[in-house]
């Protein structure tokens, strides 16, 4: 889809080129896809919510953002208008059923370069609750900006619901695609980021890939190449790039311990729940403490930035070198010193950081020494202004990293999400559930004993 009526055309941005870079290592485009739905414990009226989401995509002009190839690159654009002139409806008799039409749909690719680049469906779930689910491509919105959309859809619902004035104006993602198109001075300060986000990435040795199959991967690979000094498999095959999703909630027991320790301590459960995945994952890879994987930052740092809709969010190389000594305190105090550090040079680049991966560590394009995605949902009970809500995220089958980790706390029922969408052909669904079994394991340890030693936590894990 090309623009036909005079819109400015623009270069895609930084954290765009991440899905773009995604591409190469997929033969399939739903593997950058976000697919989700939030259902409320209410009866909306879908004739209101038709008109509410109309206004939606006047207010929100990611949705309005389409994409086309010019020769070898990839460009976009803004229609001044669009209108969706329908929505489908779906009534499900069973959660099963209501599963499988969304599964279905997430793995269905959207068709970005005809201008589809969203679909939406209202549905009423089977347990009564209300909803609306969207398929968007991460091109357009990344996770935090599918929230901007529900949390701002259901504002302007209430509006014409009590006939109010429209909540504030979202900021224009448009805005900020102009400021990085041209920039000199943007693109000299990410040159000198980059350098010393890729030296601190590098410390002093080679990381080590560490899979929630413990060596298994690495040992594989390492007979394959007949190489007993392989720190990095070849991990992003296009061609094995099939997924499943499998969804594990902590008992309302253990999630509330782990709030309260949370709460009692002032900690950022991300801290706490990262750590734990962190330590098993060390325990279960010859207990190698130097742990490195992807954690995706917001990269939100202005009130204009934290108020649109588009794709901003980029995925940092949170490299953690765990000292035995130190305990789970501790430790945690050291996890949120490099959270600040990171988010300080999260302007960055991914595909800086990926170049620098590979010729600093002089790896072919299918290796690398992440082992997986990780990203926190700070979800809570006023993110819909008190509604009572279910979030769900759906298999889109394909993915191009090992695993994608998705961790949040239930805002309904206060108990911990862990969604897991892991690689095939790297991962079996019951190592999945070994491994989750052993973060959760680890986690309620940590929080039990915080002054203890994390070698001695290792231990006796």
């Amino acid at each position: 889809m090309r623009p036909k009526n005079g819109e400015p055309v623009y270069r895609l941005i930084h954290s765009q080129e991440m899905v773009q870079y995604m591409w190469r290592y997929t033969l399939h485009m739903q593997a950058t896809q976000i697919p989700c739905a939030v259902a409320f414990d209410e009866a909306l009226d879908f004739q209101l919510l038709f008109r509410a989401l109309n206004l939606e995509i006047e207010r929100n002009d990611c949705l309005r953002l389409r994409i086309f190839r010019d020769g070898l690159k990839i460009k976009q654009f803004f229609l001044k208008e669009f209108r969706l002139p329908r929505v489908p409806f779906r009534t499900f008799a069973s959660k099963q059923v209501q599963e499988a039409f969304f599964d279905a749909d997430a793995s269905t690719k959207l068709d970005v370069f005809g201008g589809e680049t969203f679909r939406v469906v209202f549905f009423r779930a089977y347990d009564g609750k209300c909803g609306v689910y969207l398929n968007v491509s991460h091109m357009m919105m990344d996770f935090v900006a599918t929230f901007i959309f529900f949390r701002d859809l259901m504002a302007v619902y209430d509006s014409l619901k009590n006939g109010t004035a429209l909540p504030k104006a979202l900021a224009r993602y448009e805005d900020i695609i102009k400021n990085e198109q041209d920039n000199p001075a943007l693109e000299e300060r990410l040159e000198k980021e980059g350098k010393v986000l890729d030296d601190w990435v590098v410390m002093d040795r080679r990381p080590m890939f560490n899979a929630l199959n413990g060596p298994v991967v690495l040992d594989k690979h390492s007979r394959l190449v007949h190489s007993k000094n392989l720190n990095m498999p070849f991990v992003y095959m296009p061609l094995n790039d099939a997924t499943h999703l499998i969804k594990c909630r902590l008992s309302k027991e253990d999630s509330a311990r782990i709030s309260a320790f949370i709460e009692e301590n002032r900690l950022s459960p991300e801290w706490v729940v990262q750590l734990a995945f962190r330590l098993y994952l060390s325990k279960i890879n010859r207990h190698s403490n130097d742990t490195l994987f992807w954690v995706l930052c917001p990269r939100r740092k202005t009130v204009k930035e934290k108020r649109c809709g588009g794709t901003l969010a980029s995925p940092m190389p949170w490299r953690e070198i765990l000292d035995d000594g130190k305990t789970f305190r501790e430790t945690l105090a050291q996890l949120a010193e490099t959270q600040a550090f990171l988010f300080r040079y999260s302007d960055v680049p991914f595909t800086t950081i990926r170049s620098s991966e590979l010729r600093r560590f002089h790896l072919t394009l299918l290796q690398s020494a992440n082992s997986m995605m990780f990203s926190y949902l700070p979800l809570d009970e006023t993110t819909f202004g008190g509604r009572v809500y279910d979030f769900s995220a759906y298999n889109f089958g394909h993915y191009v990293m090992p695993l994608y980790t998705i961790a949040m706390k239930e805002a309904t029922s206060g108990q911990y999400i862990f969604s897991y969408i892991h690689r095939l052909w790297l991962t079996t669904d019951e190592e999945v559930y070994r491994f989750h079994d052993g973060v959760v394991r680890t986690l309620l340890a940590g929080i039990a004993s915080p002054d203890k030693p994390i070698g001695e936590l290792l231990e006796e894990l």
